[in-house]
């Protein structure tokens, strides 16, 4: 392919192309009318209207050719076409070897003809040409040569003509861009004579000023100027003359109203063509803001100078074209050094003091920030010290001015000792690693211990499970993550099987379980049920919003089969299964309560075999044993479902006939009294007769105290032996009952006195360590009430009295004072191992005791607070869990220890131990005194023993008083003994003594 060389005035040419502004124009209708009047003429299929620039050929207007609007320069026809002034006409392009390889014939659209007259303009400038084309090989006629040629003129006429509309349609448009942007301008823009009357007044000049343009028009602008200002300054003619280019200038005008008006003016001159002056224009612009802003902005420079001289910063100025550097006082002191000691300053100083590995670093973050790259410099680096030691400081700096060319000038910074900030960040890296090191230690003690672990993220989705939880779920940690909790750890009601919520949500959402919570069983994936202990806590950031919680259980399934065991031995007789004496004054106690709430009526029988000696002495104590439980499987068919049968002990029952009048009770008892009195025990063949003395009480609102009730069943049912036997006696309210009720409070009002009068003497017994090891003294606190006339009152007769009194915080108060005064007048408490003290119910939910004990054990010291222990029984704990809770974290930051008295007493002896942070487990003695009797009993201490191994608490056993019992609580492990075997009590000031005496030991 042969391209076509550039005509000889190509730089001319593309000019003129460039100022026609037309190419990439829009289509226009005149010129695709030429381009389908040319195709008509000439009767081929393609014609265009093709401008030419340095490129390629771009088509204005084109018939044919779909979707083509150019082609590249060196494939053109039409450039060749522009060579000549005349029509260029290819009769077949195959033929003429300047096309016959053009890429538009020997590819799409494969032209065989082409004619084209070049577009000359009036310049002379051949911009492109108007040509036609084909497919075929064809030749023009004289007339569409002729016409071709007209058209071609048509065309560039056009293009000149549509140039001259466009420059005259921007004339119109930047007169009204001018027009629209003086009246729309924020600025005031005033026009002026020569003589300074206003001929122009636009809007913002009406809106600064309050006067409109008709009031200004003919008016001096120098009615503008206040009082004291110079009017010369509204001379336009004056001003210009002194300075032709025009001023800017601040000043101060007027208001309409008066008041004075910061403004910024910039006057102009307005020439004739002539060169003569013929008016000024001046754009006022209001400065107020500026001038507050400037005011304001010296104000806040004086507040930074004071600033800085106020935090310590030092401060630095350097000209980074000159080396010249001025440090401020306190940059001096921060390396140990005085400005004179460093004059003459420069640079250098700078350089002679910074830490030479820390040079190349700064080096380069100034470079940065002279090149632009960053708003500031700002470096970190060490300065040495007149003393020698590397002091970190804090450079912060800024290029605030630039040479002509472009180059920084002078910097400005401040220079701040950030050596204690470095050694707090040092610390807290060495810190980051420490909780690095113990969060992998976490992770793995996590991975290995028996607990289960769930952590979520702040929307219940689990986030992570250690080996234990994925066991007891069935959810793999990779399944499960991402899973709401809900799905993965399914919480039901051990009994009612109901869904139980998770303490999750009261972490989250703050969502706290109302009522008593039932115990939960974790339905796992793979079908299995596992009792278990759960507990949350949340997870939160420093600023404590909430990121997610921690979900931690544990398999009690074997643990609660247990207790459930333990619950049901505490609560019912080994040998008939009836309820026993606790439980039963449990329940009436509650009925009580509910007598005195409701005002109902019940009824309780107190029930004693008789002839039941007879039949243990004649037939032995395994017949007695067959007979009672012959006796209460007649009792159970005999009474109501909801009744309570109840086994006191020995051959005495009773019996609570809940929402039962006395006339229905007294049936019910004689009913009984027949069927015994039918009922025929035999044994070895001999047939025996019993029978039964009921006493009957009626329960209502009238009884105060559960004890006052049963020695009212007891009196009633001694009533019924003596009155014959095998019979019922109905209790009547007598003077005897007031009696007692009157005996009980003067019983509190005597416990009073006798604490005002201080009669009460402290006692102690011996705790024996069972491994024989230590001689130190190691005794529990008993209390003793010291009667007017001598005698001492054990604390069995008079706590009950004290309890429903409350009393009983009052006499904890007497007994831990005088201890710690007992204490306190020991020479030497190195002989002293521990001293426990009880402590009531009534004082665990007590928080004035709390304090008050707390201060009185602060008072002490720790060396007096090593020596105590503070015990309290598994009831009144559970009762006041959150308070009991509360109260030994205390004791225990003091240094004193904590006993579990009576464990095993109560009705729920496992579930609450992981919460009492304890250190003692007392074992109630009801089940010591049987150890070696009962086979039950025993397996109940080593279950005991085992629970308090586990969780490291050390055990000790009450009542001790057979040697056997003793030898057996070492097999088991027991850690200490206490009981009559071993020590009797005595007066505590007496065993202290002989506890200081030399190689004393234990009694």
């Amino acid at each position: 392919m042969s391209a076509a060389p550039l005509p000889h005035d190509e730089a001319d040419r593309l000019d003129a192309l460039l100022q026609l502004d037309v190419l990439d124009s829009a289509p226009e209708q005149e010129f695709d009318a030429l381009a389908r009047v040319a195709a008509a003429v000439c009767g081929t299929p393609i014609a265009l209207v093709s401008l030419i620039d340095a490129q390629r050929q771009w088509f204005k207007a084109r018939v044919g050719l779909p979707g083509v609007d150019q082609t590249p320069r060196e494939a053109s026809f039409c450039a060749h076409a522009l060579l000549g002034e005349a029509l260029l006409e290819v009769h077949d392009t195959h033929r003429d070897p300047r096309f016959a390889d053009n890429p538009l014939v020997t590819g799409a659209p494969h032209l065989r003809f082409y004619a084209g007259v070049p577009l000359q303009l009036a310049s002379g400038a051949r911009v492109g040409t108007l040509c036609v084309a084909d497919l075929q090989p064809r030749r023009l006629d004289a007339v569409q040569r002729e016409v071709l040629a007209q058209l071609a003129t048509a065309a560039a006429r056009a293009l000149e003509g549509r140039r001259a509309l466009m420059a005259e349609r921007r004339l119109r448009e930047a007169a009204w861009h001018a027009a629209a942007l003086v009246h729309n301008s924020v600025d005031a823009i005033v026009a002026l004579a020569p003589d300074g009357t206003v001929t122009h007044w636009n809007a913002a000049a009406a809106r600064l000023f309050g006067t409109t343009a008709e009031q200004m028009r003919g008016q001096p602008i120098a009615r503008l100027v206040p009082d004291g200002c110079e009017p010369a300054w509204e001379d336009p003619a004056a001003l210009l003359a002194r300075q032709p280019e025009g001023l800017q200038y601040d000043t101060v005008r007027l208001h309409r109203d008066g008041g004075p008006i910061d403004v910024s003016v910039s006057l102009a001159p307005i020439h004739a063509p002539d060169g003569r002056l013929v008016g000024a224009t001046k754009i006022i612009r209001d400065i107020r803001a500026q001038v507050r802003a400037a005011q304001a902005l010296s104000d806040e420079r004086r507040r930074l100078a004071w600033i800085i001289e106020g935090t310590g910063a030092g401060t630095w100025e350097w000209n980074v074209q000159t080396g010249e550097t001025r440090f401020n006082a306190r940059w001096a002191e921060i390396i140990g050094r005085t400005l004179r000691e460093l004059a003459p300053v420069s640079i250098r100083t700078w350089f002679e003091h910074a830490h030479p590995e820390d040079l190349e670093r700064s080096a380069a973050l100034l470079q940065r920030h002279f090149e632009g790259e960053s708003d500031s410099y700002d470096c970190e680096l060490r300065m040495r010290h007149r003393d020698g030691h590397w002091v970190w400081v804090h450079d912060r700096g800024r290029v605030m001015t630039r040479s002509a060319d472009g180059r920084p000038e002078w910097m400005f910074g401040t220079h701040v000792d950030i050596s204690a900030r470095k050694r707090q960040e040092e610390a807290l890296r060495r810190l980051g690693a420490e909780l690095a090191e113990q969060h992998e230690r976490l992770r793995v003690t996590l991975d290995s211990i028996g607990d289960a672990v769930i952590t979520t993220d702040a929307a219940a989705r689990v986030t992570w499970l250690n080996p234990v939880a994925e066991r007891l779920t069935g959810w793999p940690a990779a399944r499960a993550r991402g899973r709401a909790l809900a799905e993965v750890f399914r919480l039901v009601g051990e009994h009612t099987r109901a869904p139980r919520p998770c303490p999750v949500a009261a972490c989250l959402y703050g969502d706290p379980v109302q009522g008593p919570v039932e115990p939960g069983v974790l339905l796992a994936q793979n079908g299995r049920d596992f009792a278990v202990e759960e507990s949350a806590a949340p997870i939160r950031r420093e600023d404590g919003a909430v990121l997610g919680a921690v979900l931690v259980f544990r398999d009690v399934t074997e643990q609660r089969r247990i207790a459930g065991e333990l619950r049901y031995r505490a609560t019912h007789d080994a040998l008939t299964g009836l309820v026993n004496r606790e439980e039963f004054e449990a329940r009436l106690q509650r009925l009580l309560e509910r007598a005195q709430q409701e005002r109902s009526e019940h009824a309780l029988l107190v029930l004693d075999l008789d002839q039941f000696k007879l039949v243990n002495d004649r037939c032995g104590h395994a017949a007695g044993d067959r007979l009672l439980q012959q006796v209460t499987k007649l009792l159970r068919e005999t009474l109501r479902a909801r009744d309570t049968l109840a086994r006191l002990g020995g051959d005495e029952f009773a019996v609570i006939l809940e929402h039962c009048d006395c006339a229905h009770a007294q049936q019910l008892a004689q009913q009984i009294c027949q069927r015994l009195n039918d009922f025929r025990f035999v044994s070895e063949g001999e047939r025996l007769r019993i029978g039964a003395s009921i006493g009957l009480v009626p329960v209502d609102e009238r009884w105060r105290t559960l004890g006052a009730v049963m020695q009212a069943a007891d009196s009633a049912c001694y009533a019924a032996k003596d009155g014959g036997r095998n019979r019922v006696h109905v209790w009547l309210d007598s003077d005897e009952t007031l009696r007692v009720r009157h005996g009980e409070m003067r019983l509190a009002a005597r416990l009073e006195q006798a604490l005002d009068e201080d009669r009460f003497v402290l006692h102690a017994q011996r705790i024996q360590a069972l491994d024989d090891a230590g001689a130190k003294l190691h005794a529990e606190v008993l209390l003793r009430l010291r009667e007017p006339d001598g005698s001492l009152v054990a604390p069995g007769a008079f706590l009950p009295a004290a309890e429903r009194f409350h009393l009983a915080s009052r006499i904890d108060r007497w007994v831990l004072a005088h201890t710690i005064a007992l204490l306190q007048a020991q020479p030497d408490l190195g002989g002293i191992e521990l001293l426990s003290v009880n402590l009531s119910g009534q004082s665990i939910g007590d928080r004035a005791f709390h304090r008050e004990a707390i201060a009185a054990l602060t008072a002490a010291g720790p060396a007096l607070c090593r020596c105590l222990c503070l015990e309290i029984t598994e009831t009144a704990a559970v009762t006041n869990m959150a308070d009991a809770v509360r109260f030994i974290a205390q004791a225990h930051a003091l240094g004193l220890r904590i006993a579990l008295d009576d464990f095993g007493a109560g009705a729920s002896s496992f579930g609450y131990l992981t919460s009492l942070p304890i250190d003692l487990l007392k074992i109630d003695g009801q089940f010591v005194r049987s150890l070696m009797d009962d086979a039950l009993d025993d397996v109940t201490v080593r279950c005991f023993q085992e629970v308090a191994r586990v969780i490291g608490v050390r055990t000790v056993a009450e009542f001790v008083d057979r040697p056997g019992v003793l030898a057996r609580l070492r097999e088991i492990g027991v850690d200490y003994a206490q009981g009559y075997l071993l020590h009797r009590p005595e007066p505590a000031a007496q065993l202290l003594r002989m506890a200081a005496w030399p190689g004393s030991g234990q009694a």
